[in-house]
């Protein structure tokens, strides 16, 4: 029974480190995985309802009501928690917060990423004043594409998430079902099947293993279309490059192109040229290509931000078939860790103390 329990907790432990995934791997795991189910529901509810609240504020502002007077009247016809976070943004601009430092309250509830861009038009619109509602409707029409790709991305893996923790829940599984069974099976695999419960372990932690590395080349990598659609955003805001890349690099982590844009900005505050600048940027082909067109841009002062939204949805519709792809190919590959490591498990769990207690 303990070795069904540590394989039951090993299985519980593979699937809460990979729902946790890439995007809450940092600070604090433990103590996130015990209320992930929850927060996990209610951030995605808040995520979903963030563009129809950019909307309403776009409606708002473009009525002449002021900023804090539209999250105020906002507040009341969003879900729970996004509700509390605008009433508290409300007050802050109430009692003369800057639009930036206000709606940190917005990353309790939603990523920091998604509200990058929001803060970065508000910021422009309270210090210069102007239209503000085609850019706030543009960051809406963004989140929500940016949503639906998460969302093909999950519903093209969920079966074959599901399958792997199947596969990994199947020798635990085995050892509970049989323990119950029958008679003697536990005191004959402690006993004189201890090297069939060494191998078995092995074999399960390998596959485990396997697994896992299988999961997580599965995950999405760096979200360059959604790093040009706040670029886009800001530039749009009447932002040059440099002060839009600084807005973000401020409001939100870039996750692995954090460190990336940090060094951008830094070597244009050097005085680096812009073009050597942005080759430290250009790590693949995507990034090549739009690194030319802000050169390209700068020297003949054509307009970057429709160049840029052309990219992003390239980018975003070349990410959605590499993601169709890596669900077509993942049964495949679990095909592996299925045959060498978790079967051998399967065999030595289910026939090895049966067949020691026929040999004694």
């Amino acid at each position: 029974m303990i070795a069904a329990i540590l394989g039951l907790a090993a299985t519980a432990l593979f699937a809460a480190t990979f729902v946790d995934g890439g995007s809450s791997q940092r600070r604090g795991r433990a103590i996130r995985l015990l209320a992930w189910p929850r927060r996990s529901c209610g951030t995605s509810a808040s995520r979903a309802a963030l563009p129809g609240l950019i909307e309403a504020l776009a409606g708002a502002l473009a009525g002449g009501v002021s900023l804090s007077v539209a999250f105020a009247e906002i507040a009341p016809t969003l879900e729970p928690r996004l509700a509390a976070a605008t009433r508290r943004v409300a007050a802050s601009l109430t009692l003369g917060a800057s639009p930036s430092v206000a709606l940190v309250e917005y990353h309790a509830v939603v990523p920091a990423e998604d509200i990058a861009p929001l803060a970065v038009v508000l910021s422009a619109f309270a210090r210069s004043g102007g239209r503000v509602s085609a850019s706030l409707e543009r960051i809406a029409a963004l989140l929500r594409s940016r949503l639906a790709l998460a969302a093909e991305r999950a519903a093209l893996l969920a079966q074959s998430q599901a399958s792997a923790l199947v596969l990994v829940a199947l020798a635990p599984l085995g050892v509970v079902f049989f323990s119950l069974a029958m008679d003697g099976y536990l005191a004959t695999l402690f006993d004189a099947g201890r090297i069939v419960l060494v191998l078995a372990l092995a074999f399960e932690c390998a596959g485990a293993a396997w697994l896992w590395r299988i999961v997580r080349s599965t995950l999405a990598p760096a979200d360059l279309a959604s790093f040009l659609d706040a670029m886009v955003v800001g530039l749009e805001a009447g932002l040059t490059f440099e002060r839009a890349l600084a807005g973000l690099v401020e409001r939100a982590s870039l996750t692995t192109r954090d460190a990336d844009a940090r060094r951008l900005l830094a070597d244009l505050a050097l005085g680096r040229p812009l073009r050597d600048a942005l080759a430290t940027f250009a790590r693949g082909p995507d990034e090549a290509r739009i690194t030319a067109l802000v050169v390209a841009s700068m020297r003949f002062g054509s307009p970057l931000a429709r160049l840029l939204v052309l990219q992003a949805d390239s980018i975003r519709t070349t990410e959605r078939h590499r993601a169709e792809a890596r669900a077509r190919r993942l049964p495949v590959l679990m095909l592996f860790p299925l045959t060498f490591c978790i079967l051998p498990a399967l065999l030595l769990v289910f026939l090895g103390p049966p067949l020691l207690t026929l040999i004694g």
